[in-house]
């Protein structure tokens, strides 16, 4: 009780704050993620069959998708998979840790939780237009295009400019295009290529979602105008 007691009259230090953020995220997930992978997979079961793929639903978050006689794929939504954690930790950061003006926060937070499902969403469709070109296009159009974007790419790391997230995307697309331009000349299959993606683009998709979305609560707390002096004044 007495270390309770303690923590309550602390509550509104940054350190007891954030271990009540973290406190939050954990138990949420355990609770909620099965809940977020079936959201997650209905998304993607509606955005594959507007883009003309065969899809049904297989359990509770898989999605079975097939195209033609080439491509045919089940695939699950896993909890891992899916936008809990990053919806879970950016609306405990927004409500729990961040100071600031309470409906500024919460703007900023919604806006930084949906955000970060849409990219959750391009990562997971994405991993299948990926195998799905892999299945269905020649395979020296599939490395001729890679290969292609790999050596175009670059330049938008040289050319002069001021846009350092610009630069961090293009040399990493161009990496990532030389990675599946290999896996393509080397016979990989398209089982080979989504995995590939999966582990090389899944993560630059989330933790680009999380730094815009951080940036979003950023100017929602302090605002445009004031987040632009302080720019300036660096």
């Amino acid at each position: 009780m007495s270390v309770a007691v303690r923590l309550w009259r602390r509550r509104h230090s940054t350190t007891v704050r954030a271990i009540a953020t973290v406190a939050v995220v954990v138990v949420g997930y355990v609770f909620t993620h099965q809940w977020f992978a079936r959201f997650d997979a209905g998304i993607a079961r509606f955005v594959l069959s507007g883009l003309g793929f065969h899809v049904r639903a297989v359990g509770a978050s898989g999605l079975e998708v097939r195209s033609g006689a080439h491509f045919d794929l089940t695939a699950v939504v896993t909890g891992s998979c899916s936008s809990a954690a990053g919806v879970l930790g950016l609306g405990a950061v927004t409500f729990i840790l961040l100071p600031g003006n309470l409906l500024r926060r919460g703007l900023g937070g919604v806006a930084a939780a949906v955000l970060f499902v849409v990219f959750n969403q391009a990562r997971i469709v994405s991993i299948v237009l990926v195998g799905w070109w892999f299945a269905t296009a020649s395979r020296p159009h599939v490395v001729s295009t890679l290969v292609a974007l790999a050596v175009a790419l670059p330049a938008g790391v040289v050319v002069p400019h001021r846009r350092l997230l610009v630069r961090v995307s293009c040399a990493v697309l161009s990496a990532l295009c030389a990675i599946l331009a290999y896996d393509a000349w080397s016979g990989g299959d398209y089982l080979h290529a989504m995995i590939s993606y999966h582990a090389l683009a899944g993560p630059m998709l989330t933790f680009s979602s999380l730094a815009v979305g951080v940036l979003l609560l950023f100017r929602a707390i302090v605002g445009r105008d004031e987040a632009r002096l302080l720019a300036r004044s660096r």
